[in-house]
């Protein structure tokens, strides 16, 4: 796989991002084979970086001769933008951007690109899908789709009541006040064991990963999304929905929701005996047999 680093912009936000080419790619140039394969965008999820999962994913998918475009949301690693500020609405807008910036290299060879999601961005895409066109399908890989349902089942009925009645009070006082202070991203996002210890071991060996605190205001964003609530403007793209069948961190019943509600062309691919993050490593099985399907998917959509 060869990296080039390149740049967008985004609001007016200038974003670092990478082109993932295969080893056949020389002098800015890429072989008749690799250009008539698709380009993926792929997307980060909750305080992701290209380097770690879109990175990964381009290792497997260039060996199959795939473009890949990964980038840096704004307020992450060389990537414009304040830290901390964390709202879903700015990271749609972003990857938004990064349809817009990749549609531009693609246009003279009539190239198809297809759009990505991992974890918290599988639920982005299809709101971004809203601001673009010229996407060929869509794949959400550990997705949510309704925020709401998934607090409820990660926190359990009391840790849900406690949480959602704090942030009635905390909006009570910096309503009369003006102070509001930032919050652990975890607090707002409660992770699984599984997906704790990943983060721990793997994710935070990244010296760019992972922030000390988010805006307050990223859980009133994350509170309002439920991208599976309307999906009428996806109804002709095919989609690939991709999840671990033992997931706790994001329910397979966001999965089986979406599918039942897609609009469109669809496919549910259940990763067995996987839950969301514990199986990430280039050398898994069961990434590879990901990798092997998204391969067969695009193939029967382009």
């Amino acid at each position: 796989m060869k990296e080039v680093e390149t740049f967008f912009y985004s609001d007016g936000i200038k974003l670092n991002a990478s082109y993932f080419y295969p080893d056949s790619y020389e002098n800015d140039q890429e072989s008749e084979k690799d250009i008539k394969k698709p380009i993926i965008i792929m997307c980060s999820g909750f305080l992701g970086l290209k380097n770690i999962h879109p990175a990964r994913f381009a290792r497997g998918l260039t060996d199959l001769r795939f473009t890949l475009f990964g980038f840096d949301y704004r307020g992450f690693a060389k990537s414009e933008g304040e830290r901390g500020k964390v709202v879903i609405e700015d990271q749609i807008s972003d990857i938004a951007n990064a349809v817009g910036f990749v549609k531009k290299k693609v246009r003279e060879n009539n190239r198809k690109i297809f759009l990505a999601g991992w974890g918290m961005a599988g639920g982005m895409i299809l709101e971004a899908m809203r601001l673009v066109d010229g996407i060929s399908g869509l794949i959400p890989v550990n997705g949510f789709f309704n925020a709401m349902r998934v607090q409820k089942s990660v926190r359990g009925a009391n840790e849900w009541k406690k949480f959602y009645r704090f942030f009635k009070n905390v909006r009570s006082d910096y309503t009369t006040t003006g102070d509001v202070e930032n919050m652990d991203p975890f607090d707002i996002y409660p992770l699984d064991p599984k997906s704790r210890k990943y983060v721990d071991e793997v994710l935070n060996k990244n010296p760019d990963f992972g922030l000390q605190s988010v805006w307050h205001r990223f859980g009133d964003s994350l509170l309002l999304f439920e991208p599976e609530a309307c999906l009428d403007h996806l109804k002709n793209i095919p989609i690939f929905i991709a999840h671990g069948e033992n997931n706790a961190l994001h329910p397979p019943e966001e999965a089986s929701s979406l599918y039942k509600k897609y609009p469109g062309e669809k496919e549910l691919y259940w990763m067995k005996n996987a839950g969301h993050t514990e199986w990430m490593f280039d050398e898994n099985k069961t990434f590879i047999m990901l990798v092997g399907n998204l391969d067969r998917w695009i193939e029967t959509n382009t």
